[in-house]
């Protein structure tokens, strides 16, 4: 076992209060992500943290307590376990929650929540004619294989 140099962060603002090694984690958490490195990913799912129903929302705080992941992390697998079954935040304070379609409530949530994404993807589409529209009449092909992430290499 190694030996991790601890400081107490008290910054103000920083959120970040108790025992931490020097990269800013809790001791104790480096050992829990390795963990969860080196179990089958199959076997952890998201979900099975999240509960049904609206009434039993849990927040991101107590969800990132409960998994032991890093917001980003847990986010990141909300992100794409939201593509097998719909997974809801109201942005009220009171969490993620999988809509119970026997609850009225939930149901109107749900339709709530897929009228909002349609509109948001609506006013992305208009954002995006806007500028593929300008790539097209500077004869740029923006899916061209030079404009892909870390491809582009801008004149000196």
């Amino acid at each position: 076992m190694t030996t991790t140099a601890v400081y107490h962060d008290t910054t103000p603002g920083s959120g970040r209060g108790g025992r931490r090694g020097m990269d800013g984690q809790v001791k104790g958490q480096m050992e829990l992500e390795e963990y969860l490195k080196e179990i089958n990913r199959e076997n952890f799912d998201i979900l099975d943290y999240i509960p049904t129903g609206s009434t039993n929302a849990v927040a991101r705080v107590m969800l990132r307590f409960r998994t032991g992941l890093r917001d980003r992390q847990m986010r990141k697998l909300i992100h794409f376990a939201r593509r097998r079954i719909p997974i809801l935040n109201m942005q009220d304070g009171k969490g993620y929650f999988i809509p119970d379609m026997n609850s009225d409530k939930d149901i109107r949530l749900l339709v709530k929540y897929v009228q909002q994404e349609e509109s948001r993807l609506r006013r992305i589409a208009w954002s995006l004619m806007a500028a593929r529209k300008t790539l097209r009449s500077c004869g740029i092909n923006w899916r061209d294989e030079k404009w892909k992430k870390g491809k582009y290499k801008k004149a000196a």
